[in-house]
């Protein structure tokens, strides 16, 4: 099994620095997720965009698999969510008055939450399984 390991380590070692392939590895990235499309109104209008309600945090993943989420805060962003703008509490509970929302205190989706543990953690117990079935093979 360790033969296995360290071959497909060396293989891709060896296929990233030919092929200048880049594994794409959050440690740790800014996501800003959608959450309400808020009513376009002048009052929340930057520059040519409406704002609406998303959720900025730090994920931590690799191969676009999130395995960790951090410092959530909600926040104003443009629909490409790449501008946004930090909100105070008063601001929050007067956006949640305004336009009747209900918000929760995580609103990621269950795949961002949960879904890339479940992953990793497969992937871990494959692997110490994968070791644990060749020593018991040796045994006999």
């Amino acid at each position: 099994m360790k033969q296995i390991i360290f071959l497909a380590v060396f293989a891709l070692v060896t296929f990233k620095s030919h092929a200048k392939l880049k594994i794409p590895v959050c440690i740790p990235c800014e996501k800003i997720d959608m959450v309400t499309d808020l009513p376009n109104d002048e009052n929340l209008k930057e520059g040519g965009d409406y704002l609406n309600l998303g959720y900025l945090h730090k994920e931590f993943g690799v191969v676009y698999i999130p395995a960790w989420n951090s410092d959530g805060k909600y926040v104003l962003t443009n629909e490409n969510e790449d501008v946004y703008y930090e909100l105070s509490e008063e601001d929050l509970e007067k956006l949640k008055e305004t336009y009747n929302l209900e918000i929760s205190s995580n609103p990621l989706s269950f795949w961002k939450k949960i879904g890339g543990k479940i992953i990793y953690l497969g992937l871990i117990g494959f692997v110490i399984w994968g070791y644990l079935s060749k020593d018991d093979e040796n045994d006999e």
